[in-house]
C-alpha cells in the first residue's frame, strides 16, 4: 500500500530547513515552537480555491467571518501535518532512507538525461531538487514510522469484506449483452421523403437477401455495389450491452430470438437490419474477482482512521499556539495543548 498517497497532507507542512523563525514572515500558528507561516497558509488556501474553480463552484469575495472560517479549517489541516511531521522527523526507524532517496531521484533524473537537467525541469514547475528530495524523505520515514506503530497494514475480517460486497453489488453489475450481426444503409442528413422510402426498399432488400441465408458481408457487398449513392455497411458487431445501442435498435436487438432476421428498423442514423446469434442475461461481476479491490479499500478506510486518531493523540500532547487574527479581534491569539 503507497501510504503516503494517504498521508499526502504530511507533505504540506514547513520542510525542515524552512522551518526556523523567518524575520519579518507573518507567523499564523506555532506548533511546539515550530511557526506555520502565513505564507504557507495562503499557498494551500490557494490550493483550494483552484480546486473549486475547476469544479465550477464559486470563489469570489467573502464575508469576513465566513473568510476567516475557511481559513481556520485550512490551519488546522497544516496543523495535523506539522504534529505529524514533527514526529515522523524524530524517529530514526530507516536507517538507509538517504540511499533510498538517492536511488529515487537517480531513477527519476534518469529519465530527464541526468540530475542538472532534471534540477532545471523542477524550477519550471517552481519546485527544486532538494525539495524533492524531502518530499521522499519523508515518504519513506512516514511509511516506516506508521508501519512500526501498526497502523498500516490492518487485519479485516472475511465477513466484513462480503458484507460490503453485498452492501455494494448493485455497482458491479453486468447489464444485459446481445451478439449480433447488422446492415446498416445511413440515411443523408438532407434525404428528401422520396429519397427515405427508397432507403427503406434498400433496407428490406437486406432483409430478404438474410433470410434467404446469405452473410452479412455478402449482402453489404451486393447492396454497395448495386445501389452506389448510398453509404451501406455492416457485419458482426460483437456483444453489445443493454443502453449503449440506438434506442429503436435496442428495443429490436434485445426483443428477438436468436437467429432471426428482423424487420428493417429506423433510427435517428438510418435503417438497420439485424439478427441475434446469442444473449446473455444480466449478472454480477463475482465476489472472487473483486475482493482484493474491496479489501484495499476496506484497508485504506481503516488506516485513515488509525492516522486520524493518532494525529489526535499527538495534538493532545503538542502545544500550538493559533495566532491569525479574527476579522474583529486584532492582536490577540489563543494557546492550546500541553
Amino acid at each position: 500500500m503507497q501510504f503516503i498517497l494517504i498521508l499526502s497532507g504530511l507533505l504540506l507542512a514547513p520542510l525542515p530547513a524552512l522551518a526556523g523563525e523567518q524575520t519579518g514572515a507573518e507567523v499564523v500558528a506555532r506548533v511546539n515552537g515550530v511557526p506555520i507561516y502565513r505564507k504557507e497558509l495562503d499557498e494551500s488556501l490557494a490550493i483550494r480555491f483552484n480546486k473549486r474553480k475547476k469544479l465550477g463552484m464559486r470563489t469570489g469575495k467573502m464575508r469576513p467571518e465566513v473568510e476567516y472560517a475557511i481559513q481556520m479549517q485550512v490551519l488546522d489541516q497544516l496543523i495535523d501535518s506539522a504534529v505529524l511531521t514533527q514526529a515522523v522527523m524524530a524517529t530514526d526507524g530507516l536507517p538507509d532512507v538517504e540511499e533510498k532517496v538517492d536511488q529515487k531521484i537517480l531513477s527519476l533524473a534518469a529519465t530527464f538525461g541526468g540530475e542538472k537537467e532534471y534540477g532545471e525541469f523542477l524550477k519550471t514547475k517552481n519546485t527544486s531538487l532538494e525539495r524533492k528530495r524531502e518530499y521522499y524523505r519523508r515518504s519513506y520515514l512516514a511509511q516506516a514510522y506508521f508501519d512500526k506503530l501498526g497502523l498500516t497494514k490492518p487485519d479485516i475480517p472475511e465477513e466484513e469484506i462480503r458484507r460490503l460486497y453485498e452492501e455494494q453489488k448493485r455497482g458491479f453489475k453486468i447489464p444485459e449483452k446481445v451478439k449480433f450481426s447488422q446492415v446498416y444503409l445511413e440515411i443523408p442528413g438532407d434525404a428528401t421523403a422520396k429519397q427515405r422510402e427508397e432507403i427503406a426498399g434498400y433496407a428490406r432488400e437486406a432483409q430478404r437477401l438474410l433470410s434467404e441465408g446469405q452473410g452479412f458481408d455478402e449482402v453489404v457487398r451486393r447492396l454497395s455495389e448495386k445501389y452506389q449513392g448510398v453509404r451501406i455497411s455492416g457485419g458482426d458487431r460483437g456483444y453489445v450491452a443493454k443502453g449503449t445501442l440506438p434506442v429503436k435498435v435496442e428495443e429490436v436487438a434485445f426483443s428477438i430470438p436468436p437467429g432471426k432476421v428482423s424487420d428493417p428498423v429506423e433510427s435517428e442514423f438510418g435503417f438497420h437490419v439485424l439478427t441475434v446469434s446469442e444473449k446473455k442475461p444480466a449478472t454480477y461481476t463475482p465476489y472472487e474477482k473483486v475482493r482484493d479491490f474491496l479489501l484495499k479499500y476496506l484497508q485504506n478506510e481503516r488506516v485513515q482512521a488509525n492516522v486520524a486518531e493518532h494525529t489526535r493523540q499527538l495534538r493532545a500532547k503538542a502545544k500550538i499556539e493559533i495566532l491569525l487574527e479574527k476579522p474583529a479581534e486584532k492582536g490577540t491569539g489563543d494557546v492550546a495543548g500541553g
